[in-house]
């Protein structure tokens, strides 16, 4: 299994989640974030006293998938997300060992379908 968290645009988080449900994710993880430093889009960045530095609202997208999907839905965060401007945002791949349904008890795959 495999963890997916990708930073992106908000304003491209509905066309990204749409098209992964559309390819049939189960289930997933919305966030708003604050991205800060090299990360931050210049364009739509504030000032803040707290952190010192640039930053700018972003959405966090989390799922987990087996590993034959994993490339699908990369490659649709990739495509739906992508502006070519700064600020565009990251994927993060992790591996996962183990996944248990506190319902039901089951683990790994069974326990996120």
């Amino acid at each position: 299994m495999k963890e997916i968290k990708a930073y992106i645009r908000p304003d491209k988080a509905d066309d990204v989640i749409f098209e992964l449900e559309h390819a049939g994710v189960k289930g997933l993880t919305v966030i708003d974030v604050s991205a800060v430093g090299g990360w931050a889009d210049p364009d739509v960045s504030q000032l803040s006293v707290e952190y010192c530095e640039k930053y700018c609202s972003s959405t966090k997208i989390e799922l987990i998938c087996t590993d034959d999907e994993l490339d699908k839905y990369v490659k649709i965060i990739l495509e739906k997300a992508h502006t070519g401007k700064k600020g565009d945002g990251k994927i993060f791949v992790s591996d996962i060992s183990d996944a248990i349904s506190i319902r039901t008890k089951e683990h790994g795959i069974k326990a996120i379908a």
